[in-house]
C-alpha cells in the first residue's frame, strides 16, 4: 500500500487533484481508497440526537455500525489517529489523503499563489513532506523552489507517474504521535556521512525497528547496531 496526501489552502484545488489522481490510478488497474480530513469543528455524520445510531452512541457504545442496502458506515465517538484509520485500507494499492497534515508521507501542495505554498511548506507543525505542486497554482508554474509543478486537469498522467516513482510503501510501524519516530538517524558509507531528509530518516528507522521487534531477545530500550559489508 502506498499513501500520499494533498494539502493546501481552502479552494486551492485539493479535491480536483484527488479526483483526477484517483481516476488515473484506477485506470491503471490499482485499487484506490481515499480519506478526507474535515476541519469543520461541528462536523458529525449523524448529528440528530433522536436517530437510532446516535442513541446507541449516547448509551456508551464505543463503535456503532450502520449497515444499509448500499453502504456500511462505522461511527467512532472520537478522532482516530491516521495510523489506525489506515488499518482499514490494507487491501488497497493506494490511499489518497485530502487535507491530512499530521502524517509523514509525501505531499502534493496546492495553493492559489506561491505565497500560499510558502505557508504550507515552511509550517513546522506539518509532518507531511512536500513532494510536488499542483492544484490551481500548479497550472501556472513549472516548478516551485525545486519542487516540480503539475497541471493535473491537463495532464493527470504526468503527476501520477511522478507519484508512482516517488511514494514509498507505507510502513505501519511508523507512529505519527511519537516525536522521536524516525528523527536524528545517522547513516554513512565507508565512513562518509550520507545526509537524509526527515522523511527518509523515518523510512530507515522504522524499517529496521519493524524487523528487530520481531526478533527473540530484543526489547524496548536496547541499543541496536547493524553493520553491512
Amino acid at each position: 500500500m502506498k499513501v500520499f496526501t494533498v494539502i493546501g489552502t481552502s479552494g486551492s484545488g485539493k479535491t480536483s487533484v484527488i479526483e483526477a489522481l484517483t481516476a488515473e490510478l484506477c485506470r491503471r488497474g490499482f485499487r484506490v481508497g481515499t480519506v478526507k480530513e474535515i476541519h469543520y469543528e461541528a462536523f458529525a455524520i449523524d448529528p440528530d440526537p433522536a436517530s437510532n445510531t446516535r442513541r446507541h452512541r449516547a448509551a456508551g457504545a464505543e463503535l456503532v455500525t450502520a449497515r444499509g442496502c448500499h453502504e456500511t458506515d462505522f461511527l467512532y465517538p472520537e478522532k482516530l489517529p491516521m495510523k489506525n484509520i489506515l488499518k482499514h485500507y490494507k487491501d488497497y494499492d493506494w490511499v489518497a489523503l485530502e487535507g491530512v497534515e499530521d502524517l509523514a508521507v509525501p505531499a502534493v501542495l496546492c495553493a492559489h499563489d506561491p505565497e500560499g505554498l510558502e505557508l504550507k511548506r515552511n509550517n513546522p507543525e506539518i509532518l507531511a513532506e512536500a513532494a510536488c505542486v499542483s492544484g490551481r497554482v500548479g497550472a501556472r508554474l513549472k516548478e516551485y523552489q525545486g519542487l516540480p509543478a503539475f497541471d493535473v486537469l491537463e495532464n493527470a498522467a504526468a503527476l501520477c507517474d511522478f507519484l508512482e516513482a516517488r511514494v514509498p510503501v507505507w510502513l505501519e510501524c511508523y507512529d505519527p504521535g511519537d516525536p522521536d519516530s524516525g528523527v536524528d538517524i545517522s547513516f554513512s558509507v565507508d565512513g562518509a556521512p550520507i545526509p537524509m531528509v526527515p522523511f527518509v530518516q523515518r523510512i530507515l528507522r522504522n524499517a529496521v525497528l519493524g524487523v528487530v521487534r520481531e526478533l527473540e531477545g530484543c526489547g524496548e530500550g536496547m541499543e541496536v547496531e547493524i553493520r553491512l559489508k
